[in-house]
């Protein structure tokens, strides 16, 4: 089956923040001090339906089906607006929930960078990640962009499989609020 990918609408806040923490539920958690899954659903929606943060629907893009259910998401922005666009993020955690962190930095720009990526359970394996991974990736080269980049979880062997098929590189590795990652990036 073929889904559509079209920009996230503000009012897809009931479904995305929920994919977005499939894709970063530990990070998620340590932002907001609390394994708490609804307060960290909470917490990405809020950033979702605002503009101008890393999380915001202004950034992401979602497959549906042909009833227009929302059934994946991809969040992506310019790897040289990473600061600026964290900003809110911080001020949300320090606001909210006391939390000074300032985890480390993803992108070292110069890319088009995906920040999260996530498929409803009820689909997966019927190729929505690998559709909205090409999609992102073309979207990123029309936007200008040489290079696309991702960070991987060292532990998510399944994911580094796809990134690596669809002709993603395996680059540096970094550390990441506290778990250990590859940068990948496809040109």
């Amino acid at each position: 089956m073929q889904y559509t990918i079209r920009p996230a609408k503000k009012e897809d806040y009931d479904v995305v923040p929920e994919l977005m923490l499939q894709a970063m539920e530990d990070i998620v958690f340590s932002f907001i001090q609390s394994e708490d899954i609804e307060e960290a659903i909470n917490f990405l929606t809020i950033l979702f339906r605002k503009t101008d943060n890393l999380y915001s629907y202004e950034n992401t893009f979602v497959a549906v089906d042909h009833e227009d259910n929302v059934v994946g998401s991809i969040t992506g922005y310019n790897g040289d607006d990473f600061e600026k666009l964290r900003e809110p993020v911080l001020s949300l955690m320090k606001e909210q929930y006391n939390n000074n962190l300032i985890p480390e930095t993803e992108t070292e720009g110069n890319e088009f960078y995906l920040d999260t990526v996530a498929v409803s359970p009820i689909v997966q394996g019927k190729g929505v990640g690998s559709q909205l991974l090409q999609f992102a990736i073309e979207h990123g080269k029309t936007q200008g962009f040489n290079q696309v980049g991702l960070i991987v979880d060292l532990e998510n062997p399944s994911a580094m499989k796809l990134y690596t098929r669809l002709g993603f590189k395996q680059g540096k590795a970094i550390d990441f609020v506290g778990g250990e990652y590859y940068h990948m990036y496809i040109n």
